[in-house]
């Protein structure tokens, strides 16, 4: 019979007890061959996932073009070159990402109940849900912090990378990629941290959920890792992508930005 796992995996054993020094038992088959996907398969998996993440995002262009050509009031779709910037922010900031879920699943999965697809599971799980909201007040928070430490440049204003004059500015979109790694990496913290506190009953609803599935590791595997990401980061990048983006693409910033240039237009000639 074929194992998903190595051979290191399958001779791992298992914790009993809460205390050092406990009793140590070989884990289950199902256990033993729940890996995280390895070698040339789970690269080609974890390729797939990003060609349809990236899918996702050309998706919600397009519908933004397509919006903005049937006349939809406050829509302006943004053009390729700014897509492509804002995209490959939440892009290179999932991979980063990526590779800290598997570490942690990895290290919750020796220490602690549950294997590393649970955690994995519920890496993806809190990313994808509570993380979105850590990332939008982090990025928020942070954006003003920075301009307001920089004078108020523009310079860390998610989606904006040009100058008055229209120029492309490097400086612009490396400064904002900075700031959202490190959105992303203190939401991992504190999410990591969240996952320790409340590791006992996360352990039971990850393993609660997996067991509703048949008794084969593979496809709880499947499940782990391709069906569960699939669905979730989907959502994840569709909402990124509405804040991550210029607020002038926009629609409730668009109307309100004419109103605002009336008001002060209209208060610099004295009419009311």
């Amino acid at each position: 019979r074929s194992h998903v796992g190595s051979s290191s995996w399958t001779e791992r054993l298992g914790p009993v007890g809460g205390s050092r020094g406990r009793a140590m038992v070989p884990l289950s088959d199902e256990h033993k061959e729940c890996m995280l996907l390895p070698g040339i398969f789970g690269v080609f998996v974890q390729g797939l996932l990003l060609l349809a993440s990236v899918a996702v995002l050309i998706f919600k262009k397009k519908r933004e073009e397509r919006l903005e050509r049937l006349g939809r009031p406050g829509i302006r779709a943004r053009n390729w070159a700014t897509f492509l910037l804002d995209s490959s922010k939440q892009l290179i900031g999932s991979g980063w990402v990526h590779v800290v879920n598997l570490f942690c699943a990895s290290t919750f999965g020796q220490m602690t109940e549950g294997d590393g697809c649970q955690w994995y599971w519920v890496n993806i799980m809190m990313d994808t849900t509570l993380g979105v909201g850590i990332v939008y007040l982090l990025l928020r928070g942070l954006t003003r912090a920075f301009e307001a430490l920089t004078g108020h440049k523009r310079i860390f204003i998610s989606g904006d990378y040009k100058d008055e004059s229209g120029r492309m500015i490097p400086l612009k979109y490396f400064s904002q990629l900075g700031v959202w790694l490190l959105c992303v990496t203190l939401m991992k913290l504190f999410v990591a941290l969240l996952m320790l506190i409340l590791r006992v009953p996360m352990a039971a609803v990850s393993g609660a959920f997996l067991n509703l599935f048949p008794e084969s590791s593979k496809f709880r595997l499947v499940v782990v890792m391709v069906i569960t990401p699939l669905c979730m980061n989907a959502m994840q990048f569709w909402i990124t992508d509405h804040f991550i983006k210029s607020s002038a693409s926009k629609p409730e910033e668009q109307t309100l930005q004419p109103q605002l240039e009336v008001a002060i237009t209209g208060a610099e000639l004295g009419v009311p």
